[in-house]
């Protein structure tokens, strides 16, 4: 389970998503579907824990968040957050079964493109 992650500027992927949306552009197979507007938020969100983390979950598929918490060695509410923080960037699925949530990675391994022309832009610098 790979994901290709892009990092672009955030002028250009707020211009990409406008023209997605008004139909200007139809994203190839091939392009990231997960955005970041810089390394440092990739960072902050793929850490060596929550990279773990993914892994623990494809491994071992834990039927509750509960389960999770016990096989990860951590408290349930801070799980939780970072679950959340997860399933925002589209990492993790929270599947709700009655009274519970079954924690699913969609990810375990990840491939990084970066926009060259961002690289390239004096602002950056």
């Amino acid at each position: 389970m790979k994901a290709l992650l892009g990092v672009i500027s955030e002028q250009n992927l707020r211009a990409r998503m406008l023209d997605i949306a008004t139909g200007k552009y139809h994203p190839a197979p091939g392009e990231p579907k997960i955005w970041f507007a810089s390394l440092n938020a990739i960072g902050q969100i793929l850490s060596n824990d929550n990279i773990i983390l993914l892994r623990l979950m494809a491994r071992e598929n834990p039927a509750t968040i509960s389960e999770l918490a016990r096989l990860a060695g951590r408290h349930v509410s801070n799980l939780s957050t970072t679950l959340k923080t997860l399933e925002g960037h589209g990492l993790v699925e929270l599947v709700r079964k009655g009274n519970t949530v079954q924690p699913i990675a969609r990810y375990t391994d990840f491939e990084i493109q970066v926009e060259s022309d961002w690289l390239l832009s004096p602002s950056v610098a």
